[in-house]
């Protein structure tokens, strides 16, 4: 047991620090401050102060001791504790079992009066009987390894959406893609219960099956929730449905409610929301999305009041007070499968222009939606918009929320956002800003509107934050935005199950971010405080109290559901890589988990494979249990079923077996450790039946388009069983949207061949990474006894422009280049501090129909090269361009250099070189973006674009006279023309087919003209300018 200076002593002996926990750095003067106590169930804190205020010499620790043991409490840093430079997450009392033995550790005590502080004492009590073993408390729950992943289903995923876990420990979860299924956890076989047999074009962009709760008395009625898109009108449906045994029948169905959507019209249809909760009390919440099509308002606020337009206009819904999207409605089901309004909604029933099914207005897309099981609180997590920066005539960069709402409200969309950020008033026709929106007195008085005009005030949300580091909230790091409200902790003492969480996490909200892939917990408020130093302003019940990082040592492709089940373990869906194409599409690395407490005491880990997993008769099958186990190795014994008829059939680590009948059998994998624990796996064996090899010939991995483009594509399938003869009628191919690290599904096509067209415009404003990615998939037609198999194969396409900070890895003799935020930059970050031999690469590239790069650059140093290599950074020259210094790194330049097609896919280095640079000189220059010209992988239509300049060299400062020549297609118009000048200066005014611009500083150009035709197509031509 260790007080304060305890961890000023030896402090060069590790086995001592280890037992301290930390070793002390260096503290400031003594201050007031104040500590947030996390675990209130353990005997040193529990009935302290939430906020404890205290006069402290206050410790900085050589190494944080986080993860390493078990934190009780922290300084509540962003109170401005002068001195202290950790960081946020600065542990302050801790505990550990250690070397057989138990450790205590608290920073206080540094004053004599400590002793007298009633609170203190009280403190030290516990941790001596904690200690000395006197009372029970768990000192492991929040230490790295403390919780295990078990996977419960890896295959055959389409877009798992959302699951709930019943009494019985059945997992139900959805497919967007049209199926209800259930994993019988006591063996892991998963069955189909509902299928709405979605056709590809049914579940286009994020139409489908969305939502499923469980009724508060499942274990007695066995009624089912479904959120649905219908299959032939344009609504959302809310359903009861009956589950007997682990089969749904579809003539059970009681409908509940209709929510009409803006299916076919543009891109509405991509945010639909989709999840039910049920509280407490039982009454059922529904998250619906705006159904506003967001690719057309340049990453700010949908509010297109223009004709035909409402598809463009989200005050049309989450602003409206008579439509029911947008919102989290709130309805009580009946047992007859009508619904009443429970009171308490947002507008009483009768209610001129609402309707009382409303409980929260103002969401755009309330992705996840929980309650509190204890106050019954809900809670909400909201997606934003996207613009990358904010802009002082639009509005605030792109904000998401994490919502605790605990009484109807407004919560702002698309008025207002974050802490009640307004966006201003804009006109889409004449694309000119009027005033910012008033949060307090919000009036909607677009055509589009159904409702009241005078809105209820804007309410904040919890927690907000955008791309860039958060002020309020830095706990949340940086990087994209996709909260994903998770479920609050209720600690049951009656439970067993021997992985239950323990009684630290109790009413603990348990978030999680799809794209920054973390979870973490929210702690709240309790009760109202006050403090007497008059730097704290009270602290009120249902404030946030602190934000921790949890299951920090587990990787996540795209963390997408999480629930708790009545055993008190934690059950989450990872999306995965991609999207379910359609019918027996499968996301790549998708999975369900179930996260238990281990605390000191592992379970075994059980991973099995198999090659191949399909195949004729007879087929020999190579078993593997690589990965499973115990760590430091831990003895463990393996248990081989390969036909899930219960009976041990080898127990050897990676066997081999020969299946001679055919039909799917599921293998199953025992691993078992000291005590009898065990883990648990299954692969899926498929005899009779091959899965089909999909390629997608064209167009290639890696290729580049323009949005608006149109791209033809053509699939290849072998399948063994189906022949020669492919039926092109079971293909699908899927567009998608990337957005960073996620993709959204946009269109499905059918056949094996066709043309995709893209988005018109980049959709998302400036500095937003966005791509295509195209998904094939070819499910088979089985055989006798032998289910359909799937097989499918995916790409990714580039657009012709990208930012610099867009790209994959870097490296090099010095570590590679730095992403570094500029404001003159064109997306707001730039590369830099590029020395030589320095590298960064871009993966994958393909560049059929790619002639020529322009580089957009400055240099406040040194100049030199930039050198595109293919394979690696010494692999083949495809070409080079070269910087010179420019006076100062806000001048911009654009040369341009023909580049050589190495064929096929590659990764692209762009290598940068100056043989004259040494570490005590300056760097070498700065990349901001990349301009690829040529017509890349579109359709070609037959038009073109050409650019002259007049004239074309000259000094500086040079007047150049640019005309555009513009060829389209029979029948087709110019729509717009978009001017780059090559030296990061924005056009002014209209912009023509002709333009007037001034270069002011010597130095090599590339003028390009986007010409968009009124079908959406674009087409670019350029020009090189020379400035002396």
């Amino acid at each position: 047991m260790g007080l304060h200076a305890a961890s000023a002593s030896e402090r060069d002996w590790d086995w001592y620090e280890g037992l301290v926990g930390a070793i002390f750095d260096k503290h400031p003067a003594v201050q007031t401050g104040r500590i947030k106590v996390l675990d209130r169930s353990h005997p040193s804190t529990e009935g302290l102060p939430e906020l404890w205020e205290r006069t402290e010499e206050w410790y900085n620790w050589r190494t944080n001791p986080t993860g390493k043991v078990h934190t009780l409490a922290q300084i509540k840093v962003r109170d401005g504790i002068t001195g202290l430079d950790e960081g946020v997450d600065h542990p302050w009392s801790w505990c550990q079992n250690y070397d057989g033995g138990r450790s205590w550790f608290t920073a206080g005590g540094h004053a004599s009066s400590a002793f007298q502080e009633p609170d203190f004492l009280k403190h030290l009590l516990g941790g001596i009987q904690w200690a000395a073993g006197n009372r029970p408390g768990d000192c492991t729950a929040t230490k790295t390894g403390a919780f295990q992943r078990t996977p419960l289903a890896t295959s055959d995923l389409a877009d798992p959406f959302e699951l709930a876990v019943a009494p019985d420990r059945r997992v139900f979860f959805v497919q967007r893609t049209g199926k209800v299924k259930v994993i019988d956890q006591s063996t892991l076989k998963v069955t189909t219960a509902l299928d709405f047999e979605y056709t590809p074009e049914m579940t286009s962009q994020s139409d489908g099956l969305l939502g499923l709760a469980l009724d508060p008395d499942f274990g007695e009625n066995n009624w089912l929730y479904l959120l649905n898109s219908d299959k032939t009108e344009k609504q959302l449906n809310v359903s009861r449905f009956t589950v007997t045994g682990n089969t749904i029948d579809p003539a059970s169905e009681k409908r509940l409610l209709t929510i009409p959507t803006f299916r076919g019209e543009g891109r509405a249809n991509s945010h639909m929301a989709g999840s039910l909760a049920f509280d407490k009390d039982g009454s059922l919440y529904i998250a619906t999305g705006d159904n506003t099509d967001p690719f057309a308002s340049d990453g700010f606020t949908p509010i297109d009041e223009g004709e035909g337009r409402r598809a463009w206009d989200a005050q049309g819904t989450s602003g409206n007070t008579n439509d029911l999207r947008g919102k989290i409605l709130r309805i009580k089901p009946q047992d007859d499968g009508t619904y009443t309004v429970p009171e308490g909604n947002l507008f009483a029933p009768g209610t001129e222009k609402t309707r009382a099914e409303i409980y929260a207005m103002g969401m755009r897309n309330p992705f996840r939606i929980t309650t509190d099981p204890s106050s019954g609180a809900l809670m909400v997590a909201d997606y934003g918009p996207d613009a990358r920066a904010a802009k002082a005539d639009r509005g605030p960069e792109g904000t998401v929320e994490f919502m605790r709402i605990t009484k109807a409200g407004n919560f702002g969309w698309p008025y207002c956002v974050g802490n009640n950020i307004p966006f201003n008033d804009y006109d889409f026709r004449t694309k000119t800003s009027g005033p910012k929106f008033d949060c307090a007195n919000p009036v909607n008085d677009s055509p589009n509107n159904t409702g009241l005009t005078n809105l209820p005030p804007a309410q904040p949300a919890t927690v907000w934050y955008a791309y860039s580091a958060s002020a309020e909230f830095p706990e949340l790091g940086t990087g994209g935005g996709g909260p994903m409200g998770g479920p609050v902790y209720d600690h049951d003492p009656a439970v067993t199950y021997q992985g239950k969480f323990p009684e630290a996490f109790e009413g603990k909200w348990f978030n999680y971010e799809l794209t920054r892939k973390w979870f973490k917990t929210f702690s709240v408020q309790q009760q109202d405080q006050t403090f007497t130093d008059p730097r704290f302003q009270p602290a009120k019940a249902g404030d946030l109290h602190s934000i921790n990082t949890v299951f920090g040592d587990m990787a996540w492709n795209q963390p997408f559901d999480a629930d708790f089940g009545p055993d008190g373990a934690l059950y989450v869906i990872d999306f995965g890589l991609g999207s379910g194409t359609g019918r027996g599409g499968s996301n790549e690395g998708s999975g369900i988990y179930r996260i238990d407490y281990v605390g000191d005491n592992r379970l075994p880990t059980a991973r099995a494979t198999a090659a191949p997993d399909s195949g004729s008769v007879p087929l020999t099958v190579q078993f593997s249990s690589d990965g499973s186990g115990l760590p430091d190795n831990v003895p463990v014994t393996y248990a081989w079923d390969f036909d899930g008829d219960g009976t041990t059939d080898s127990t050897e680590a990676n066997p081999t077996h020969v299946y001679q009948e055919k039909g799917r059998f599921t293998a199953r994998l025992t691993v078992t450790g000291p005590g009898d624990l065990t883990g648990l796996a299954v692969q899926d064996i498929t005899v009779g039946n091959t899965r089909p090899q999909v390629t997608v010939q064209r167009p290639p991995n890696g290729g580049m388009f323009s949005f608006g483009d149109t791209i033809p594509f053509t699939v290849k399938v072998k399948d063994k069983e189906d022949g020669a003869r492919i039926d092109c009628s079971r293909v699908v191919v899927q567009s998608q949207l990337g957005h960073d690290s996620h993709l959204h599904p946009l269109d499905n096509y059918t056949g094996c061949a066709g043309e995709i067209v893209t988005d018109a415009g980049d959709s998302h404003g400036p500095g937003q990474n966005l791509y295509y990615g195209i998904t094939a998939q070819y499910e088979d037609k089985g055989a006798p006894g032998v289910p359909a198999l799937t097989g499918s194969a995916s790409l990714t396409l580039r657009t012709t422009f990208r930012e610099g900070e867009h790209m994959t890895s870097t490296g090099g003799a010095h570590d590679g280049v730095v992403v570094g935020s500029r404001a003159d930059a064109s997306g707001g970050k730039r590369l830099i501090e590029i020395e030589h031999g320095d590298w960064v690469s871009f993966d994958p590239v393909s560049l059929k129909g790619i002639d020529s790069v322009t580089v957009g650059a400055t240099s406040g140093g040194m100049g030199g090269t930039v050198e595109f290599r293919a394979g690696s950074p010494t692999g083949p020259l495809l070409g080079q361009v070269t910087v010179p210094a420019t006076g100062g790194w806000g001048n911009f330049v654009s040369p341009t250099t023909a580049l050589a097609d190495p064929g096929g896919t590659t990764k692209l280095y762009a290598v940068f070189s100056n043989p004259e640079w040494t570490a005590d000189k300056p760097d070498l220059l700065s990349v901001d973006w990349l301009h690829f010209n040529g017509h890349g992988v579109q359709k070609r239509q037959g038009a073109k674009v050409t650019v002259t300049a007049a004239p074309a060299s000259g000094d500086a400062p040079l007047a150049v006279q640019l005309s555009g020549g513009v060829r389209l297609p029979e029948g087709r118009t110019a729509a717009s023309y978009h001017w780059d000048f090559g030296d990061n200066s924005k056009p002014a005014g209209e912009e023509t087919a002709k333009a007037t611009h001034t270069y002011a500083r010597p130095g090599a150009y590339t003028a390009h003209l986007t010409v968009t035709d009124d079908k959406g197509d674009t087409t670019t031509g350029f020009v090189r300018i020379d400035v002396g």
